[in-house]
C-alpha cells in the first residue's frame, strides 16, 4: 500500500512538474516576445502577411499591397488614378500609386535627373523605361524627420506610373519586401 501511495505522489509531483514548467516557459517566451520592439515585429508580420492587389480601374495597373494596410477611400484622393494604402498611426508607412503627365517629354535618364533633384533623393538607379529614387522624406521641399521615401517611375508614352513608398527610417529592414516588390512593379501584370 505504502508502494502504491509513492507512485501516486510520484506521478502528482511529475505532472504538477511538468504543468509548472511549461508555465513558466510559456511566459518567458510570451515576455520575450513583448519585449521585440515594433519594427521587429512589423518584419515578421510583412513576411508572413498576404500581399492584396489592386488594380486601378482608370488606367488598369495593378499594385501589391499587404492585407493589414488601410486604403484611403476614393473620396479623399482627388486625382485619377491614385491610390493610397497605410498603416500605423504614431509611425505611418505609407504606399501609394500615381500618375504624373510626361508634358516635358522627358527620356527616362532627364525624367530621372529632374524628380530626383525635386524630391532631394540621394540614391537613383535607372532602367531601360523606369528609375528609382530614394532618399530622406520631404513634404512641401521640408525634411520629414526620421523619414525615407522609396519610388520607382515607369515611363509609358507620355505618363510616368509612379509606385512611392514613405517608412520611419527605424522600419527599414521591416519594408524590405514592400520595397523588392516596387523594384519588380511591371504596370501591368503579364498574362500567364
Amino acid at each position: 500500500m505504502e508502494k502504491k501511495r509513492y507512485y501516486v505522489s510520484m506521478r502528482r509531483f511529475i505532472i504538477l512538474s511538468s504543468f509548472i514548467i511549461g508555465f513558466v516557459s510559456f511566459f518567458i517566451s510570451y515576455k520575450k516576445k513583448e519585449d521585440r520592439s515594433f519594427p521587429d515585429k512589423l518584419e515578421q508580420m510583412m513576411y508572413r502577411t498576404k500581399m492584396n492587389v489592386h488594380c486601378d480601374p482608370f488606367y488598369g495597373y495593378q499594385i501589391h499591397y499587404p492585407a493589414f494596410f488601410e486604403q484611403v477611400p476614393d473620396s479623399l484622393i482627388h486625382e485619377t488614378g491614385c491610390c493610397q494604402f497605410y498603416f500605423g498611426n504614431m509611425l505611418k508607412i505609407a504606399q501609394t500609386a500615381f500618375i504624373v503627365t510626361n508634358l516635358e517629354g522627358f527620356t527616362v535618364q532627364q525624367g530621372m535627373e529632374y524628380f530626383a533633384m525635386e524630391q532631394h533623393a540621394t540614391e537613383r538607379r535607372c532602367g531601360s523605361d523606369y528609375f528609382l529614387l530614394s532618399g530622406p522624406l520631404y513634404i512641401n521641399h521640408r525634411p520629414v524627420e526620421g523619414y525615407r521615401f522609396y519610388a520607382k517611375y515607369v515611363q509609358r508614352q507620355k505618363l510616368w506610373f509612379v509606385q512611392s513608398l514613405s517608412y520611419p527610417v527605424s522600419c527599414t529592414r521591416a519594408v524590405s519586401r514592400l520595397i523588392d516588390q516596387i523594384d519588380d512593379w511591371q504596370v501591368w501584370e503579364e498574362k500567364e
